[in-house]
């Protein structure tokens, strides 16, 4: 680094002409081009290193963005499965203490009631799951579907 400023100004005089500074003036320009050539370069420099670092944290944010969506996911299958098994006990209970003739209602609540296993069952099969999983883009490689847009 230097250590003191170019000269910035030139006048002409009768002491000193401006014919007789034209080197000093070169070297002026010289050093005032090299220190711009510098600023820039280190400016250029820092937004690169400010745009990495922004690259960086949104990578991590989109990382755990995609991490948080597929628990979510995961989670929503088991509770499924949870339910199915309550529904699946519930069914057992009422078919064991049912008496040879049920009531018209319970009769009417457990053939429904098996419908409605029947039809949960199959929205855990591993093809809908795979079709769940696409409509909520997940498990693949739109997993990042909804990641908000930088706000750096």
């Amino acid at each position: 680094m230097f250590t003191e400023a170019p000269r910035r100004s030139f006048r002409d005089a009768k002491v000193q002409r401006l014919e007789n500074m034209a080197s000093d003036i070169a070297v002026g320009l010289a050093v005032l081009a090299a220190a711009k050539t510098e600023d820039r370069l280190r400016r250029e420099a820092e937004q690169r290193k400010i745009e990495e670092e922004r690259r960086r944290r949104e990578l991590v944010a989109r990382i755990k963005h995609v991490e948080d969506r597929r628990t979510a996911g995961l989670a929503a299958i088991l509770s499924e499965l949870d339910e199915l098994e309550r529904l699946r006990r519930l069914i057992s209970m009422l078919t064991e203490k049912v008496p040879a003739e049920p009531s018209p209602r319970l009769s009417a609540f457990l053939a429904w009631t098996r419908e409605h296993l029947a039809q949960r069952e199959a929205r855990l099969s591993p093809q809908a799951i795979e079709g769940r999983f696409e409509a909520e883009q997940l498990f693949g490689d739109d997993d990042d579907h909804g990641f908000p847009p930088s706000r750096w």
